[in-house]
């Protein structure tokens, strides 16, 4: 539109000078034509597409791509010589981003349809917004802005697997004895031992009647009830932040065990980070609908994003699980403060082997590898 305006500026002064020098009707017209012609082509622009309107909406995807309608529509009389769109589609969880540029013209009282295909590249949550409208003149020199808003959500889950989960037997039982005991939590209804009173322990927790029995100051220690038998982490990976193959491994793996767990008919809840507020998010999944919902979600979780991991340790402590998975790349900050009492097991991205220790198994995964590597994994 630069050029166009420049050499718009070249024609006037070529015959304004020719008009200087031969002063005569022909040039005069000449210079008169020069000029009005990019006026009248401004007038018009002034008076065009003042009411258009420009959406989108996904349509049914296919196994390879997506497919996203841009409608622009004209009820005015006036044409539109040119409606030049910028769409963006933007994966939330691995940061892509590519930009369609779409112009087309808009017919009076007329629409113009145009389909996008978005080939996604990895899982993840997709945005396709419109960022950006402008209505062109019919010579291309002059432009306005045109109020625009628009966006659609698509959601590209991870490869699956069938992992067959081979389950122990204190994470198949829901009130698990040897859980319960060596668990502290709040369970008033549940006392597992005495003990003697240190700073922090709550005052309504002491035990009054052993208290005056033996001149020291006594206190409950509570059990916790076993409220899920699972919880499934998605910790944040920023290590692996900027290789989304690593992240589409560990969605697949994520997704796989939520998926295993729901089918073989257990409890499970899912958490990972809020990326708007970085809090933790816990999800209760008992079926498909819920499972697909939470998908949703944490797909749009950006890759380098904070990580809520201490906070969903102090949710777990107000809230019991019989075994804790996490999915990540790393172990965890404060790991020690999940484990008192409950199974937990590390799928981590790019370690080595397996390791097992009391109440604690980690369990390296690769790309390309992952589906051999954790197939009937014992949790």
């Amino acid at each position: 539109m630069l050029i166009r305006r420049i050499v718009c500026c070249i024609l006037i002064a070529a015959a304004a000078i020719l008009y200087l020098f031969s002063n005569e009707t022909v040039t005069l017209a000449l210079l008169i034509t020069a000029i009005a012609v990019p006026a009248a082509s401004l007038g018009l622009l002034r008076f065009s597409g003042r009411n258009i309107s420009i959406s989108l909406e996904g349509k049914a995807p296919s196994a390879d791509h997506r497919n996203v309608l841009l409608t622009m529509t004209n009820p005015d009389i006036i044409p539109v010589a040119s409606v030049d769109v910028e769409v963006r589609c933007v994966n939330k969880r691995t940061g892509e981003t590519d930009v369609y540029r779409i112009s087309r013209p808009l017919p009076p009282k007329g629409s113009c349809e145009t389909e996008l295909e978005v080939i996604p590249g990895h899982a993840g949550r997709y945005v396709v917004s419109i960022v950006s409208a402008e209505i062109a003149d019919t010579l291309g020199i002059w432009s306005k802005k045109a109020e625009c808003s628009g966006e659609e959500r698509l959601t590209v889950m991870p490869e699956m697997f069938d992992i067959q989960l081979a389950y122990t037997s204190s994470a198949a039982m829901l009130e698990n004895d040897r859980y319960r005991a060596h668990v502290r939590g709040n369970d008033p209804g549940d006392i597992t031992g005495i003990k003697e009173y240190v700073p922090g322990d709550p005052v309504r927790n002491i035990h009054w009647k052993l208290t005056e029995k033996t001149d020291k100051l006594l206190v409950k220690e509570l059990g916790n009830p076993v409220t899920d038998q699972f919880l499934v982490i998605l910790d944040t990976a920023p290590d692996i932040a900027q290789d989304p193959f690593a992240l589409d491994a560990a969605a697949s793996v994520y997704a796989s065990v939520i998926q295993s767990i729901l089918s073989d008919g257990y409890v499970l809840s899912a958490a990972w980070t809020d990326p708007d507020t970085g809090k933790a998010v816990i999800r209760k999944i008992q079926d498909e609908t819920e499972a697909s919902a939470a998908a949703d979600e944490y797909l749009a979780v950006p890759s380098a994003g904070p990580s809520a991991f201490g906070r969903i340790e102090r949710d777990i402590a107000e809230s019991r699980y019989a075994h804790i998975i996490i999915v990540g790349s790393r172990i965890p900050e404060g790991i020690e403060a999940i484990t008192n009492g409950c199974q937990v097991t590390l799928l981590l991205y790019g370690a080595e082997g397996s390791t097992s220790e009391t109440n604690l198994t980690i369990a390296g995964f690769h790309r390309g590898s992952y589906q051999k590597e954790l197939a009937g994994i014992e949790v």
